[in-house]
């Protein structure tokens, strides 16, 4: 289901000089948010601040050696925080770990229709250096899920940083396996969750 969003714009005030603006937002699931401000921007930073405190996002290696143990604990995670209320879950698309998130993601909706995978991907041909194997999961995932939110138009090593800020920006968790020591895409994006003051679980441990 597309997101969409409703608006009644009414005049009000003792001269009916003023105009409120009586809002509705439909989630990919469903779930409906109501809210009424003095413009169409409040009322959407305030749509966004809801959604973010439904929303997890997920980093983490791309080299995983024991897959099947972390595929377990991935789907005991999303599990647990679907379960304390969170509903709309954030991958970056890459190989190793993403690639297990989001298709953990798009298995638990059998068992919890109304869970929403958002794929945000840096740019179009992510998939560019993928062997053939993780291209074909890369597509199935893409063409599964709930949205698909591309950060920039061409490659930049930049752009992985934006994609993982937007994430970040826009959760309230985050779900990392990291193991302390490596720099690079996963160090930064729990460093930035810390600074956040997002919840983190780390699988890795």
């Amino acid at each position: 289901m597309t997101p969409k969003e409703e608006y009644i714009m009414k005049k009000t005030g003792l001269f009916q000089n003023e105009t409120l603006f009586f809002y509705t937002y439909i989630a990919h699931n469903g779930q409906i948010y109501k809210t009424t401000a003095a413009s169409l921007d409040v009322c959407r930073k305030l749509r966004d601040r809801w959604q973010r405190h439904l929303s997890t996002s997920f980093t983490g290696h791309r080299h995983i050696a024991n897959y099947a143990e972390v595929k377990k604990k991935v789907e005991n995670a999303v599990r647990f925080c679907y379960k304390n209320g969170q509903r709309f879950f954030y991958v970056g698309g890459a190989i190793g770990f993403d690639t297990i998130a989001a298709e953990s993601v798009l298995r638990l909706k059998e068992e919890f229709p109304d869970i929403v995978l958002i794929v945000v991907v840096p740019f179009p041909q992510q998939d560019k250096l993928f062997n053939n194997s993780y291209r074909n999961r890369y597509f199935n995932i893409l063409n599964m899920a709930d949205e698909v939110i591309t950060i920039s138009d061409s490659f930049s090593n930049f752009a992985y940083l934006k994609r993982n800020d937007y994430m970040i920006s826009h959760s309230s968790q985050l779900i990392a396996y990291w193991d302390e020591i490596s720099l690079g895409g996963t160090s930064y994006t729990v460093r930035k969750a810390y600074e956040k003051k997002l919840t983190i679980y780390n699988l890795y441990k």
